[in-house]
């Protein structure tokens, strides 16, 4: 979760750029999405690689006791299903509001790869952006404390997601405390707790069911390297 501006890929999704890999790839298509539309399923093999251009999409995974858990959060520029055949899915994928995805059959990756700089450069970029970022939660899960890893997050979002308002940004996308318990691997009990507290503290407000961020103050609080506040 970043600024969708600075996504990595984004620069290389330009109108030339998926012209030229029609050209070679004759199924690549794109697809509008309404809010809460499934692209795949927890246990299924996804049908295509898929590329996020304007929306929001969920990642979840429904654990054995039935608790549906939110891995992700995924932006434009960002990529998620399958490059290659033969494996299903550890994770359902839906459209938070409105939503379009650019689709890549996994016979059209292969086609692509062997002859487009372009592409291979873009799913290059698109796959280790997100190594990085599982690489960086499981890193701040081992070392920041749950109201550390909040903080960022809450900020991550409000760049990524949010729409200017008197209280900073609000959260343009209909996320629970749940939800966000779940990005930042805690409980919802101290989840609610923290988010309380900043609220209190003038960081966050409510409006209807959006949440409102003040980014400076999150800034702010971050700089402190708070403990469980």
């Amino acid at each position: 979760m970043r600024d969708q501006a600075e996504a990595p890929g984004n620069d290389m999704l330009s109108e030339e750029n998926i012209a030229a890999w029609r050209l070679c790839a004759p199924s690549l298509r794109d697809a509008e999405l309404s809010d809460g539309e499934t692209l795949y399923r927890q246990g299924e093999e996804p049908g295509f690689l898929y590329c996020l251009m304007r929306g929001v999409v969920r990642l979840s995974h429904v654990a054995e006791s039935g608790a549906q858990i939110t891995l992700a959060i995924a932006g434009a520029g960002d990529l998620f299903g399958r490059v290659s055949p033969g494996r299903a899915s550890a994770h359902a994928a839906s459209a938070i509001g409105d939503a379009c995805v650019l689709m890549f059959d996994p016979s059209d990756v292969a086609r692509l790869l062997a002859k487009s700089p372009s592409f291979s450069s873009f799913l290059s970029a698109g796959l280790e952006a997100s190594r990085e970022r599982a690489e960086r939660r499981l890193i701040d899960r081992q070392t920041k404390t749950v109201a550390a890893r909040l903080i960022e997050t809450l900020g991550e979002l409000a760049l990524a997601f949010g729409a200017p308002c008197p209280h900073g940004y609000s959260l343009e996308i209909r996320l629970t405390q749940q939800d966000i318990a779940d990005l930042v691997h805690a409980s919802r009990p101290v989840v609610t707790r923290i988010m309380n507290d900043l609220r209190r503290r003038g960081a966050l407000d409510y409006r209807r069911d959006l949440i409102c961020v003040n980014h400076v103050a999150l800034q702010s609080l971050a700089k402190e390297k708070p403990a469980d506040l």
